[in-house]
């Protein structure tokens, strides 16, 4: 009980305490606002006496004032001394005055001075920036003075050390110069040794090439015993008493042997000799000017063991070789329907990429991927000459006009000009891309390569340098051919197109296409017909594109092989087709 009385007596003077706090409040603004008028009186009644005291000041002044005038109205007596006095004050007032003139004069003096003084003082300043300027210049000079002395003496003692060095380098040189003609005459002997075994190498490849054609000929006489008798048994066939020779074979034996014995020999022709021997060429398959074309099949047989790289008709078109990736080269003549292998060419260490026949037919040069291009004599079907140079793959060689010179490019990016009769390489072109192809003006010294980079190159085979001029197409090339007038060329990309160029205007005139084209190697080749009319091409999926040069217009479609076709040649009026899968096929048409 005593404890709630407690609390209650507490909360009663808290809250009297806190009523009071309130009415205090109340009164505390008007203190505190009292105080401040209090401070404000007290400096107002400072400010009165302030101003009380120079009232009492003035007043007293003015007393002063009126008692000096009355002083001055009794000594009026002495005016006189006044005046002279005011006389004498007027001439002091004057001098006064000449003394101000004269001190106005000094003043503009001196004002004048100062001007010139700061401008004196600016030129200084000026002068010692500059001064200031020259000798930071000159301490930098001084610096680089410094540097230059201890680089000229380390110039001297390099200079010194290059001398000796140099003497020692010269020594070295001269024991280097013995060693290398030590190494030259070494050089020089293994020269010929390696000429007497290229020698004994290109001997062992011709008699391997013997033992072919008498293997080959002894087959042909077993063939000719072989039909005579048929000849005479077949009961279909009339039996007409036949005359004998001296030797008692018969006409039948002698003409089936010649026939044989003709078919297994090569030389070199002309167009006459194939229009007056049709037999023994592609007869009505053979050199004509009316092209066909390709629609129908004349024949197809196995050419090579794998990828038939390149065919090739002679210019007569009596002879036709083909090139593939087995290093061998095969020489084919047609009988009817029917093809003949006559001859195969062996040498080649890679495979074979391209072929081509001299003016004259007597040479064939083929290009492979053995870095190198061989020349053989197609009378005796011997290989003649290894032309070796080339850092990589020969894609292409062409003879220049004559069998004398011959022209090669490869993926080294350069294009070489040899001479076939000493076997040296005169001229190397660095077209800066590799080439994949390569065609000549015959009786001209004028070729055209094409390369990766997708442009096509003319060179002048006369000079050295660069090229003549550069023609820019659609995609990478991957062949070229050129028609009898030399007038433009084709090439083939690998943007799936055909492009022709006009030479004289150096710049693509048409391009060809077709949904069925399709370009899926490097080595396809493209081919004009023999009149320029036509230019032919091989497909991915096996069909034979043939466009109209003038009209642009896709004139056959014609599809016999079931491999891609890398590989296209004219002859007269006939087509041959290589495909990847060993497969040749002679075309005919309307």
């Amino acid at each position: 009980m005593e404890e709630n009385d407690k609390l209650d007596h507490e909360n009663i003077v808290l809250q009297q305490i806190v009523a009071r706090n309130k009415t205090y409040a109340k009164f505390a603004t008007l203190i505190n606002s009292y105080s401040q008028l209090s401070d404000a009186n007290q400096e107002l009644q400072k400010t009165n006496e302030s101003l009380h005291s120079d009232i009492e000041k003035l007043k007293q002044e003015n007393h002063d004032l009126s008692s000096k005038a009355h002083a001055g109205i009794v000594n009026a007596e002495k005016n006189e001394q006044f005046s002279v006095l005011e006389q004498k004050l007027f001439r002091v007032q004057e001098e006064l005055t000449e003394v101000h003139r004269t001190k106005g004069a000094r003043a503009q003096q001196i004002l004048d001075l100062n001007v010139a003084l700061q401008e004196k003082e600016r030129e200084i300043s000026t002068f010692n920036q500059q001064l200031q300027t020259k000798a930071d210049e000159n301490t930098v000079l001084e610096t680089n003075c410094e540097n230059l002395k201890q680089k000229n003496a380390d110039l001297e003692q390099a200079i010194q050390t290059v001398k000796d060095n140099y003497q020692a380098l010269q020594i070295l040189s001269d024991s280097f110069e013995e060693k290398l003609r030590k190494s030259q005459d070494e050089y020089n002997q293994l020269l010929e040794r390696y000429k007497k075994l290229n020698e004994k190498h290109i001997a062992v490849l011709n008699t391997e090439n013997d033992t072919f054609k008498r293997k080959g000929d002894d087959k042909s006489r077993s063939a000719s015993v072989d039909i005579v008798p048929q000849m005479k048994l077949n009961p279909a066939s009339p039996t007409p008493t036949t005359p004998t020779s001296a030797t008692g074979e018969s006409t039948i034996g002698n003409t089936v042997k010649k026939m044989f014995s003709d078919l297994f020999s090569v030389k070199s022709r002309t167009p006459s000799d194939e229009d007056r021997d049709c037999s023994h060429s592609l007869g009505n398959y053979g050199y004509s000017a009316d092209v066909r074309l390709p629609q129908e099949v004349v024949c197809k047989w196995d050419a090579h063991e794998s990828e038939v790289m390149a065919v090739k008709f002679s210019a007569s078109g009596g002879i036709l070789a083909t090139g593939g990736s087995d290093r061998l080269i095969h020489i084919w003549n047609f009988f009817g329907d029917k093809s003949r292998l006559q001859h195969t060419l062996r040498g080649s260490n890679g495979s074979i990429t391209n072929i081509d026949f001299d003016p004259m037919e007597r040479l064939l040069a083929g290009s492979s991927n053995d870095y190198a291009t061989r020349i053989w004599d197609l009378g005796t079907q011997r290989l003649k000459l290894n032309l070796t140079g080339h850092g990589g793959r020969v894609s292409a060689a062409r003879f220049l006009g004559s069998a004398y010179r011959l022209a090669s490019g490869s993926q080294d990016r350069t294009v070489k000009v040899w001479d076939v009769r000493s076997g040296a390489c005169t001229r190397t072109f660095m077209a800066g891309s590799s080439c994949n192809d390569i065609v000549a003006a015959y009786a001209a010294d004028c070729l055209a390569s094409g390369h990766f980079d997708r442009k096509i190159r003319v060179w002048d085979a006369r000079v050295s340098g660069h090229a003549q001029n550069e023609i820019v197409v659609g995609g990478r090339v991957t062949s070229l051919d050129m028609p009898a007038d030399h007038t433009s060329l084709v090439c083939c990309t690998k943007d799936h197109t055909l492009e022709v160029v006009d030479i004289r205007k150096s710049a693509v005139s048409k391009v060809f296409s077709h949904d069925q084209f399709k370009v899926l190697t490097d080595q396809t080749r493209c081919a004009y017909s023999v009149d320029g009319e036509y230019v032919a091409v091989g497909s991915g999926d096996g069909t034979v594109l043939a466009w109209n040069v003038k009209t642009g217009e896709l004139v056959s479609t014609a599809k016999h092989h079931n491999h891609p076709v890398i590989s296209c040649s004219w002859s007269g009026g006939r087509l041959v087709t290589g495909d990847k899968h060993k497969k040749c096929v002679l075309w005919t048409g309307t």
